[in-house]
């Protein structure tokens, strides 16, 4: 297993992070794949246990104006809770989605979508086939009007486990997923990697 490193310069994910209990848990699913048929395993300094809200390239010159945006969003919000569900595709961890996670992430792709550096060509980081086939349709479209398939019924929240080198998953199975609840205190601003990963936090916001 090749553990790359290369972080995508000014291309940025807005995440929660969970709680160490969690993200251990995260980390020993993830480990459970066999490294010759992995890109990468989660980690605890890069390739970060997270939940994705959305990922956008900024221009160097935009980042402060973009990260104060980020700011008011979070400042403005009061966060529930998340927790645990399933495994989905054997690759995924994945979580509720309430109301009010709707709406954070709502709210940040409207505000952030000003600062979308369209020069990037995120296209080039996406692939759709990786999606699966109800999802792909929709995927092509949003990532042409929002830089990122996973908008609407596509934003589906979870922690992606590993990526695969080529190939359906092996079997992996978890008989139950281990239940977890938690309430986040902050946003997160990382820079992106390999496979959408999160490889360095750039910003840490804390909610109201």
């Amino acid at each position: 297993m090749v553990r790359e490193k290369k972080i995508w310069k000014n291309y940025y994910d807005i995440v929660i992070l969970p709680p160490k209990d969690l993200a251990d848990y995260a980390r020993r699913l993830s480990a459970q794949f066999p490294k010759n048929k992995i890109k990468w395993r989660l980690g605890k300094k890069t390739f970060l246990p997270h939940v994705s809200l959305y990922h956008i390239p900024v221009r160097p010159e935009k980042l402060e104006e973009f990260i104060r945006v980020i700011e008011r969003i979070v400042k403005s919000i009061g966060p529930g809770t998340l927790q645990t569900t399933t495994t989905e595709r054997e690759l995924l961890l994945m979580l509720s989605k309430p109301d009010w996670l709707k709406k954070l992430y709502l709210k940040v792709v409207k505000n952030a979508l000003p600062y979308f550096d369209w020069s990037y060509e995120v296209e080039k980081y996406w692939n759709i086939n990786r999606l699966p086939p109800r999802m792909r349709k929709t995927g092509i479209r949003f990532l042409r009007k929002y830089g990122t398939p996973m908008i609407g019924l596509n934003y589906r929240p979870h922690i992606t486990l590993t990526m695969l080198k080529d190939g359906p998953p092996q079997k992996y199975s978890v008989s139950k997923v281990k239940y977890f609840k938690f309430r986040p205190k902050s946003l997160f601003i990382c820079e992106l990697g390999p496979s959408h990963s999160c490889q360095r936090i750039v910003k840490e916001i804390n909610f109201k």
